[in-house]
């Protein structure tokens, strides 16, 4: 027969059988009762070897209960500790099989981190691997059943405390970029992949997996700071706050700037999702925030797309962006008021992403994490006096309502490039707004406008749909694959299926927006273009729009990527007759 574990009748404890048909020879090493033939049964299924080490007594745990042979127990206190022992055994018992099914051979696999051998010691699981794509499932806590004295069955539900409790994540060596062991934690895994997180917050994809049953700690600020001057950032200057190491290339006054916007966002996202009974908890790590000094430094260091201004990296778990560019001269106003909108965009995917809503890795759609942070990043005008700064959550986004009217009337532009694509600012013929972007897995500039609108529309006139469908979003695991159709399916699921009706209720909305007092709109501008093309050609274009992403997206259609660098610039007007007439005279080369 195969080796079983039971529960003591006497004193509860989990005991392993090798032999099951001589166990009346055996008794309990804790409390003397004699093992009989009927003992409760914990698990009639083999056990992997490592979970039978696990259950074995150690040398100390045989010597201590044997000193505790003379201690008695009630028989009426034998029968109230068998459920309790039986409960017991069964968690020892999936614990022992989990870390039992760490044994199988590995393969290799790319990964950023490497596993480690343990060294052995009282807190170190054995040292064994599994390969990352193996890894079992956390083990769950299942209903009993009993008999009563009528011989009825009865389901028995385990201990609320314990059923209530989640399992801890398994905990893994490895080796980080640094060559150092340190002990990660299981983040997610689907389909061959395994992410685990490090003590400084950032992700790695491991291909070998060592357990290890020592604590998970994540690194303090003084110690996170330390690591990375030794680093890549050790020439930048620091500035911390509570939540945040700031790395700064720019001015101080910037950075101190950029601290006080991110805490600001920090402190009222959590308020507003515990306000709203959603589970958000407090960073685990301290957060960090790489600020370039110009935009030359940030594109020589990351390697992103020419629209991209700022990056939040799931991977390192840092957000990096810089304060100034050659550019800002092209349209000084806004890109004053980008600077905070882009520090709170970026700092509102990093906040989601540690407070417990949006798990990271997780497959949201594209419209609901842009939209989210847009929504969160609305940027005070200059015009009001004083330097651009942040509005706070939920405020009207002057730059998304001028964007979003001038996708609805054609008339607002004046002047176009002929190989514009305006086919790209207008609806998916056929089908609603809402379809198309849901199903959306990239936005143009102008789209981040449309998803802005929607996460307002739905955040102020659909709250409590709104919340139901943020806590659907946030117990999506890590890794698991979704589908357009997918996303699409979960909106109607929540929202309803007629989205037609949706649109029209967004568009009213919108249009109640733009007549709210206190709503600032933009000026018209007056957008110039030049570029130097091979053979000596010169091309001219202008345009008159109260949209930047409007200006952003024309720029990038009209530019020819066999010319020289483009020159533009966008001059505010009062007007749009004003805007028009500065427009033509530069046409005609006044």
């Amino acid at each position: 027969m195969e080796p079983v574990v039971i529960a003591c009748g006497g004193c509860g404890a989990a005991i392993r059988i090798r032999h099951p048909e001589i166990a009346c020879r055996r008794v309990c090493l804790r409390c003397h009762a004699h093992l009989t033939r009927d003992q409760d049964s914990v698990c009639r299924q083999s056990l992997p070897q490592q979970a039978i080490s696990a259950l074995e007594p150690t040398a100390d745990q045989t010597e201590r209960q044997q000193s505790s042979r003379t201690r008695h127990v009630p028989r009426e206190g034998k029968w109230m500790a068998r459920p309790a022992g039986i409960l017991l055994a069964a968690l020892l018992l999936a614990t022992g099989a989990m870390l039992g099914a760490l044994t199988s051979p590995s393969r290799s696999a790319a990964s950023r981190v490497r596993g480690e051998s343990p060294q052995a010691g009282p807190d170190t699981a054995p040292a064994q691997s599994a390969p990352a794509a193996e890894l079992p499932p956390s083990p769950t806590l299942l209903a009993m059943r009993t008999t009563t004295n009528e011989g009825e069955d009865v389901k028995m539900a385990p201990a609320a405390g314990l059923a209530q409790a989640p399992p801890e994540p398994p905990r893994f060596k490895v080796k980080d970029e640094q060559g150092q062991p340190v002990v990660a934690r299981l983040h997610g895994q689907n389909e061959g992949t395994t992410a685990l997180i490090l003590p400084d917050g950032q992700l790695g994809f491991p291909n070998m997996l060592v357990p290890t049953n020592e604590p998970f700690q994540p690194f303090t600020a003084e110690e996170l700071l330390e690591r990375l001057q030794k680093g890549p950032l050790g020439d930048f200057q620091v500035h911390q706050t509570p939540h945040y190491l700031i790395f700064y290339q720019s001015s101080h006054a910037f950075a101190e700037a950029t601290g006080r916007w991110l805490e600001d966002l920090y402190r009222r996202l959590l308020d507003a999702f515990r306000k709203h009974e959603m589970a958000a908890h407090d960073t685990e790590f301290p957060l960090v925030a790489v600020i370039y000094r110009t935009e030359r430094d940030f594109r020589a260091s990351k390697r992103v797309d020419p629209e991209v201004q700022a990056v939040y990296e799931i991977g390192t778990n840092r957000i990096y962006f810089y304060e100034t560019s050659e550019q800002d001269k092209n349209a000084p106003e806004v890109s004053a008021l980008r600077k905070p909108q882009t520090v709170v965009h970026e700092g509102t995917h990093q906040v989601l992403q540690n407070i417990g809503v949006h798990p990271r890795l997780s497959a949201w759609p594209i419209w609901l994490v842009e939209g989210l942070a847009e929504y969160c990043s609305t940027p005070a005008s200059s015009r009001k006096g004083g330097k651009p700064t942040w509005d706070g959550l939920g405020m009207i986004n002057g730059l998304h309502m001028a964007t979003i009217r001038e996708l609805e009337d054609p008339l607002s532009v004046a002047i176009r490039g002929d190989d514009a694509q305006s086919e790209a600012l207008v609806r998916e013929p056929g089908k609603p707004l809402v379809e198309c972007l849901v199903r959306k897995t990239h936005l143009t500039p102008t789209e981040y406008a449309l998803a802005w609108a929607m996460t307002h529309y739905l955040a102020f006139k659909r709250q409590d749909d709104f919340v139901e469908y943020l806590k659907a979003m946030s117990q999506i695991p890590p890794l698991e694959p979704r589908t357009p159709e997918d996303h699409l399916a979960e909106f109607r699921k929540v929202f309803g299926s007629d989205l037609v009706k949706i649109d029209k209720t967004i568009d009213r909305y919108l249009k109640n927006l733009a007549k709210q007092k206190g709503y600032d709109p933009m000026p018209f501008y007056a957008a110039t273009y030049e570029q130097s093309l091979p053979a000596g050609l010169l091309k001219r274009a202008a345009m008159v729009s109260q949209s930047p992403q409007m200006i952003q997206q024309w720029v990038e259609e009209i530019s020819n990527p066999l010319g020289a660098l483009p020159t533009w610039q966008a001059l505010p007007f009062g007007t749009r007759q004003q805007a028009l007439l500065a427009v033509e005279q530069w046409m005609k080369g006044h």
